[in-house]
Formats: C-alpha cells, structure tokens, sequence
C-alpha cells in the first residue's frame, strides 16, 4: 500500500498512518473540512476496530447533541459507540467537541482552523490543502503504523491486523486485572509476538481504549529469553528455502495457487497439527518453511508434484506455456516429468456449423460431461471458461451425431 498522504478523493486514500495514528493508537477524534463525500470517509473505519460505528447526518436532525448523547450512553453492546457525523456547521461543531468522552469523526464544510487551537482531544485535517492543523507526529515516530499498512495486501488483511492488537490489548488488560502485583512478565509473553520497538505503541493503546495506567517498567528486561530450539532452521538455509518459495510463486500464478493449496492438503493430511504454531497452519510461505524441513529435508515428494501437475484443486486447464513452465519447475527440483502431458489439445477450436465426426467412441467417452464435471474452470477465469463451454458443445453434438447415425 502507498504511504504517501495525498489529497483525500477516494476512501483507500485514507489509508495513512497519520490516520491510523490518530484514530485507533492515540484515540483520539477528527474532523476533516472542507466536505468529503461519505462513503469515501468511511476509508477511516478500517481503523475504528473496537466501536459500533453510527453514521448522523446533521441536516436532518435538529437536536444532533442531544440524539449523540442518548446514543452513547444507551448502548448495550460490549464495544463503544463512535460517530461518523458530516454536513455539520461550526456551531454544531462546536457543540459536539462539548460532549465528554465522545468519539467521533466529524466532516464540515467550514473553516475550522479557529477551533483547532489548543484541542487536545480533536485533530482537524484540511483535505484541500492536505495537512493537519493541530497534529504532530508522536515522538516514537510512526515505523509501526507503516508497517502494518505496507504489509497489508488489503484493507481486509489491514484490519484483521489491527483487530488482532485490539484482542492483544485486551488480554493485556485482563492480566492486569487477574494480576494486578506480577503482571509484567506475563505482558511480556502476550507481546512477544511483535518486534520489541512495537511494544510501548500497543501499550498505549491499551492504556487509551481502556483508560487504565499501566506503570510498566523496564518492560524489555521483563521479556523471557527464548532458548533457541535445536530444531529451529538455520538462517542460511532457511533463506534457501524462501528463496525456492518465491520462485514457485512468481514463476507461473495458476501453477502457485495450485501449489498453495496442495500445501494445505498435504498438511491436512500428513502432518500432525499439534506440531505447527497458528503461522505454520495457515500461512503457505511458514507452512513450506516447515515441510521443507521436517517431511521435504532431502527433496520434496515426487508424488505431491505429480498432484501439483494435475491442477485437481483449482481445476485450471494446464497451456502450453504454463507445461513449459511446469518443466522448469521440475527440473530445478530434480523431479521426472513421468506421467505428466508433454502437450495440450488444441483450445481454440471454433464451433463448426457442420457435424462434427468424432474419431472414436473412447475420445467421446473421454472427452463426456460426465468425466469432466470435476474440472470445470471457474467463471472469472473467463478464456478458459469459454473454451471448456465450446469444448462440451462440440462433445454433445458429436454425442447427437452419433447417435442419429
């Protein structure tokens, strides 16, 4: 994802750390001026994990504090309540900034910059000139909040990131209240998971969502030595090993997403689940590390690249470029290309008005509805789609043919 903060015309847009920042890790509320367009202010709920998200529009509502108020403190779900209010005025504005322990992202089409000043609780963004009124990056920088965004292939992933923080900041709370004399320890051990420079930034989210004090100290030093397991992968060879996976990956899309899935096959059905950490069960490029070595330390299994060339999962229909790259594939793995097709038939063969005269009744066999259902393309794959339509036009009109004659 792109970090660079840019003018605000679509909700992706809203995808800055600053953003994230303000939103989720300082708690804080926003007001964007002049007018944005609702949904694409709604980029910013991917960083409102925690609260039940109410939309307001001020014009229709002439006690707007009053229905806020109501609302906020009505609210029988276990998450907080956060507003999403546009086509207020300043007054209105100012009304809202009023109401304690709100949050809010507010959008106006007047000029805020008055209100700005001093505001602690209330950040003001002026999307026409792209900049921020009364904010200033946090002394810790925003390295984490890059970070989960650059590593993010979608706002989906981005989210399910942040909301895997909210659930590890609530565990945090929860020690502290289970252990209030000899938590620091065991905080270590919920932290662990992320890189040390990241740790104080999900405490302070902990402290703002939950309003609590968390007097913490010398946290790094409370963090458990982790005895380095004799097992674990040397770094030498296990940047082999990811090197190989991003070959596979990058050398041809279909041939990869077919092996990806025949990971978690094989996974499913040869290895022992209690043996894998949460990463190793559901992350492909973890899950390989760990076949690579325990199962594959000599070779992987010439049979799982015998299945791989089948396409049986993803029932894509193998080219002849795609067989081309399937060699190479093999070749560097030192695998025979035994029992797999040197060829394709031809794909691209249009609907012949005249009957068709199939060759032998075992190719019409072969080539039925019945044996093929299995491997139909799916529809989003559309060439192939439409060749495997054609394909079982010509295959019924040959069955008609046959049969008349």
């Amino acid at each position: 994802m792109n970090l660079e903060v840019r003018k605000i015309d679509t909700g992706i847009d809203f995808i800055q750390p600053e953003f994230l920042n303000i939103i989720f890790f300082q708690q804080k509320n926003l007001v964007v001026f002049p007018y944005v367009d609702l949904k694409h202010l709604h980029g910013l709920e991917n960083f409102t994990v925690g609260y039940n998200v109410i939309d307001l529009e001020s014009t229709a509502l002439y006690n707007i504090k009053e229905i806020i108020e109501f609302e906020a403190n009505n609210c029988y779900s276990q998450n907080k309540t956060l507003f999403f209010i546009y086509s207020l005025d300043k007054p209105k504005v100012q009304d809202i900034m009023g109401i304690e322990g709100i949050r809010c992202v507010l959008n106006t089409n007047d000029d805020m910059k008055t209100l700005a000043n001093g505001n602690k609780e209330f950040v003001f963004y002026n999307k026409k000139k792209n900049t921020f009124t009364n904010y200033h990056t946090p002394p810790d920088g925003l390295a984490f909040e890059r970070h989960l965004i650059a590593t993010s292939e979608s706002e989906t992933i981005l989210y399910e990131k942040i909301q895997k923080i909210k659930i590890i900041a609530t565990k945090i709370f929860t020690e502290i209240n289970n252990h209030p004399d000899s938590y620091e320890s065991n905080i270590s051990q919920i932290l662990d998971e992320y890189d040390l420079a990241y740790w104080e930034k999900i405490l302070d989210f902990t402290r703002s969502y939950f309003q609590i004090e968390i007097p913490v100290k010398n946290l790094a030093r409370s963090k458990p030595v982790i005895k380095k397991d004799s097992s674990s992968v040397p770094n030498e060879q296990q940047t082999d090993i990811l090197r190989e996976f991003k070959f596979i990956k990058s050398l041809n899309r279909p041939i990869a997403n077919e092996f990806i899935k025949l990971l978690h096959v094989y996974r499913s059905q040869k290895v022992n689940p209690s043996n894998l950490d949460l990463k190793q069960l559901y992350h492909p490029q973890r899950l390989y590390v760990y076949l690579r070595t325990h199962h594959w330390k000599k070779q992987i299994d010439p049979n799982f690249f015998y299945q791989l060339s089948q396409m049986k999962l993803t029932g894509y229909a193998l080219t002849e470029r795609d067989l081309e790259d399937l060699a190479i594939l093999f070749k560097k793995f030192g695998v025979k290309m035994d029992n797999v097709p040197s060829s394709v038939p031809d794909k691209t063969v249009p609907i012949k008005h005249s009957n068709p005269v199939p060759k032998s009744t075992s190719s019409v066999h072969r080539s039925s509805p019945k044996k093929s259902i299995d491997s139909i393309p799916k529809a989003r794959d559309f060439n192939n789609y439409k060749r495997f339509v054609l394909r079982r036009l010509q295959d019924i009109e040959a069955l008609i043919n046959k049969k008349s004659t």
